[in-house]
């Protein structure tokens, strides 16, 4: 750079020197940098096989519409568990998730207990064809890829099997036919009260978007590949363990690394743990299936909890069958 360019500023971002935090997003760029597919949700209606976020799903004449099962989600303080509604008639009859006052086996005392309620069918949450999608590697290219959750607070979550499609269910229609009259057009949703709110309210079209994006902060890998990038970033100052690099350096990773947004492929986003990291064999789900993220414009919303995020996984051997059988579903938030 001139003597007159270092008086006045010019020239570019010639001279910028590159910092630490630089290298480090540069070294994690190099090394988990994958395409993913962007999800774009905007207002309006679509045919019943098209992409989208609530509305009518695809649902050809004998479709087989998902229902709760017995023991499908965690119960939470006052919640009706969900049981078949054929259960026999007995003192816990009803299955109005009213309460009763029945004997305690331990004391004789008298105490209230929730009773059960009807099993209920789950709502549709979002749908994607894969043919008006961009490809992406290992993910079919035609189809359509359906997402159904509970109706109650917790959404079908389970923290004990979040592999058990009890409260959720993800179906997978490799032919599809373009004929409304060849389809259902009533949901069996239609007339019931549910019990809590739900994450998306109305009809949203989906965009696509293919794009690419590195691993970031939340995902269970994150903080071995932190590590490792720092060390590679900064061979003269190495460290043993993250809390001795600098937190400044870090949290200029961190801010680079936005992981929030709708999307099928690439890394996930979460508000608190990633579900995977204490279950080895919950690691084996490498792939994200498809992400919701709570979202609010002027024309929609999608609501998670306190600003939560929906994410579904998959084992590559699975995608690669065409099995989504064995799906693991969680969502949170803050």
């Amino acid at each position: 750079m001139g003597f007159f360019n270092k008086i006045f500023g010019g020239g570019g971002n010639e001279g910028k020197k590159e910092t630490s935090a630089d290298r480090i997003l540069r070294v994690i760029k190099e090394k988990t940098t994958t395409e993913c597919v962007t999800l774009i949700p905007s207002k309006g209606t679509t045919k019943p096989w098209e992409s989208k976020i609530g509305g009518m799903p695809y649902m050809p004449k004998g479709f087989d519409y998902p229902y709760e099962e017995a023991g499908s989600t965690v119960v939470t303080e006052g919640q009706a568990p969900a049981v078949a509604a054929s259960v026999a008639a007995g003192p816990f009859a009803g299955l109005d998730g009213g309460t009763t006052t029945v004997p305690s086996a331990a004391t004789g005392e008298a105490v209230e207990q929730v009773e059960e309620r009807k099993l209920l069918p789950l709502r549709f949450l979002a749908q994607v064809n894969f043919s008006e999608m961009p490809p992406l590697d290992g993910f079919p290219t035609k189809g359509i890829l359906q997402f159904y959750i509970a109706g109650e607070n917790a959404h079908g979550l389970n923290f004990e099997n979040p592999e058990e499609q009890k409260g959720f269910r993800v179906i997978y229609h490799e032919e599809v036919v373009e004929d409304e009259t060849a389809l259902l057009s009533v949901l069996p949703t239609e007339g019931v009260e549910y019990p809590d709110g739900f994450p998306v309210d109305g009809e949203l079209r989906l965009n696509f978007e293919k794009s690419s994006m590195p691993m970031g902060g939340g995902d269970y890998r994150f903080d071995k590949l932190l590590l490792d990038a720092y060390n590679e970033a900064n061979p003269d100052a190495r460290v043993a363990s993250l809390d001795r690099a600098p937190e400044d350096e870090l949290d200029k990773v961190y801010d680079q690394l936005d992981m929030g947004g709708h999307r099928m492929g690439g890394y996930p986003f979460f508000t608190q743990l990633d579900p995977r990291e204490y279950h080895q064999e919950l690691k084996e789900n490498s792939i994200l299936l498809f992400q919701l993220d709570s979202d609010e414009t002027d024309d929609y919303k999608i609501v998670w909890g306190d600003s939560g995020v929906c994410n579904f996984f998959i084992r590559p051997e699975n995608l690669a069958k065409r099995d989504f059988s064995r799906v693991l579903y969680h969502w949170d938030c803050y």
